[in-house]
């Protein structure tokens, strides 16, 4: 995208390839995993497919960085999960208001980014459609 220079883009060619990445945007979709209730980073990592991230690459390690970096913020708190397991007790964690006050604040984010991007897409499609070469495909 920005910096990459024209046919320099991720994904291959035209129309092909995994969509853009959204800057920072594992933040607010740990975020919202924990506004449904307590989980574990693995828990989280699991259901982030649940927010259409299938095709987003995120490796496990990438959700605890996140996760750190959250509980430093005071995003999110963390207890030791009480529950016996086979390896070291996991780490259950929860939002916290501050957390619930910031995805607020994304979500308010990317409903202005959606709507600028709604009415992008809506020009193109305008202009496309008047574009002469648009005229001879028809």
């Amino acid at each position: 995208m920005f910096g990459r220079g024209p046919g320099r883009h991720r994904g291959g060619g035209r129309g092909g390839g995994r969509p853009r990445r959204i800057r920072r945007f594992l933040e607010p979709a740990v975020l919202l995993l924990l506004h449904r209730g307590p989980n574990h980073g693995y828990g989280i990592a699991a259901e982030l497919n649940d927010l259409g991230l299938e095709n987003y690459p995120v490796d496990g390690s990438v959700v605890y960085r996140v996760l750190y970096s959250l509980e430093e913020q005071g995003m999110v708190a963390s207890t030791r999960d009480a529950v016996e397991s086979a390896g070291p007790p996991r780490r259950v964690y929860r939002l916290t208001p501050d957390g619930d006050a910031y995805l607020l604040a994304w979500i308010d984010d990317l409903r202005e980014t959606e709507r600028m991007l709604r009415r992008f897409i809506d020009v193109y499609a305008e202009t496309h459609a008047a574009s002469p070469e648009a005229a001879e495909q028809d």
